[in-house]
């Protein structure tokens, strides 16, 4: 199991670091020390048989603790975000716990809320007895989540025991298959939130592997990295885009750095900054949390930003048309994939959600092509789902509540990227009537709580494609001529 193996280090390496922050850091005995703690004073818990455990903790060191403590009891667990995110409520309704772990307060209707505090664990601490003795299914869920990088309508996900090791094994092997990562274990460090499968299985991985989680504000991440410790970070483009700004004036490049790039397409001009001021190392990662990763690559050897990498040896990867049937080499067709990381489908999916889970197949929503050296090229998506800023968008949502504001067909967004490497979202409005900015702003963040400043610009026309959709890439290409000229 993995908690189990997690564990296991801390018997080996009692006093190697298992987590470390700007301001305190934890050895694996105290990890493993806490987690036997917390599992003796949960174990009562197993009696009611909960469907779901939420955990409800900004701590990182005790939400991790609870993690792998639930893990043991054999009681399935599920991340929730802090209760001042616009996504609390919404996730805890679409995740439905039975029972919330809360550190620090909280109170849900129609939830129990069971209030854990540091005094609280402090006693159970000093309460001495055996491990909790569990007899485990392999097959039994020990972890839900919502996966929201392939649908605009987000689903919830669970993952077995032996699906969960199966994950964790592949994160481990895939750097050192492909010969992208450090062979010696480095500190990591992920920006991909516990929320998300994809965060869960990093944060697992490290612990399995004997390598130090660290974690910090978004704010101090520049610091951490600056101390020049061997470190693998787990970025998204928006995360790098950040990091790249607050790095100190002069900084060179860092050997002690492996930079893996995922949730999102870098583009070439935050790639070369980060070659620039960051390090060489820096890879690129193409997945989705319904699969785990997919593809692999170093970000230098890839001549155009749409290369995602070499396709991973226990993936089975496929371009097909709309009927199923596969494209011949080197033609654009949509992605399916199979094999051991492919979870089985969304829980209780209707099935209009079922159409990415067809068969053994997995279809993410991407648009690729597969050349002879197995090198995958993700050239656009069959629907108007983009990544911006950590989240997913539907840009024909958008469109419609602007039209609906505007009372004009004639707008299209889209996104581009500006002189700092950051994609931004615009909307091109055909139209000389004036418009109120903020109103239409307010709409769409009544819609999209976390929807970053949208730029509303004059254009002649707004380009349709053949199927009677906007054409987003003529679009963006007709901004970044207009651009260029400008400069």
């Amino acid at each position: 199991m993995f908690h189990v193996m997690a564990l296991q280090h801390a018997r080996q390496n009692p006093q190697s670091l298992a987590f470390d922050s700007l301001a305190q850091d934890w050895s694996f005995a105290r990890l493993e020390q806490d987690v036997l703690a917390v599992s003796r004073a949960l174990e009562r818990l197993r009696e009611a048989e909960p469907r779901m455990v939420g955990i409800h903790c900004s701590n990182l060191y005790w939400h991790w603790v609870l993690i792998l403590s639930l893990a043991s009891l054999g009681l399935a667990s599920a991340s929730l975000p802090e209760s001042a995110s616009p996504s609390f409520l919404r996730d805890v309704q679409l995740l439905q716990p039975e029972l919330v772990i809360s550190f620090g307060g909280l109170s849900l209707q129609d939830v129990q809320v069971l209030v854990i505090d540091e005094a609280w664990l402090g006693r159970i601490g000093k309460i001495s007895g055996p491990p909790v003795e569990v007899s485990l299914s392999c097959d039994a869920i020990c972890r839900y989540a919502i996966a929201s990088g392939t649908d605009a309508e987000r689903g919830v996900l669970s993952m077995t025991y032996r699906q969960a090791e199966t994950a964790i094994m592949h994160l481990m092997l895939q750097d050192r298959i492909v010969g992208t990562g450090p062979v010696e274990p480095s500190h990591v460090l992920s920006t991909i939130g516990l929320i998300s499968l994809t965060g869960f299985i990093i944060g697992c991985s490290a612990l399995c592997s004997g390598s130090p989680l660290n974690f910090v504000s978004h704010t101090d991440i520049g610091i951490l990295i600056a101390r020049r410790v061997p470190t693998v970070a787990v970025v998204t483009p928006e995360h790098l885009a950040h990091i790249v700004e607050v790095l100190p004036p002069g900084m060179t490049p860092l050997e002690t750095l492996t930079l893996v790039v995922t949730g999102g397409r870098l583009n070439d001009a935050l790639r070369d900054k980060a070659h620039a001021r960051l390090t060489s190392a820096l890879s690129i990662v193409y997945g989705a949390d319904e699969c785990g990763a997919l593809a692999l690559g170093r970000a230098g050897s890839m001549p155009t930003d749409d290369m995602v990498g070499s396709v991973l040896p226990w993936v089975t990867l496929q371009l097909v048309d709309a009927t199923g049937t596969q494209v011949a080499q080197g033609e654009e067709g949509i992605v399916r994939v199979s094999g051991t990381g492919v979870l089985s489908g969304y829980v209780g999916a209707s099935e209009k959600r079922s159409r990415h889970f067809s068969g053994a197949w997995f279809y993410p929503g991407d648009r690729g092509i597969l050349d002879r050296s197995n090198i995958l090229r993700i050239t656009g998506r069959v629907d108007d789902l983009v990544s911006l800023g950590g989240d997913k968008f539907d840009l024909g949502v958008i469109d419609d509540i602007a039209r609906s504001i505007l009372a004009t067909r004639e707008l299209g967004s889209f996104l581009a990227v500006d002189e700092s490497g950051r994609t931004r979202l615009n909307m091109a409005l055909a139209s000389g009537r004036d418009f109120d900015g903020e109103q239409l702003a307010q709409a769409l963040r009544a819609f999209y709580p976390s929807l970053p400043p949208v730029c509303v610009m004059k254009t002649d026309y707004i380009p349709w494609s053949l199927d009677g959709r906007v054409d987003r890439e003529r679009l963006a290409g007709a901004f970044s001529r207009a651009a260029v000229v400008m400069r």
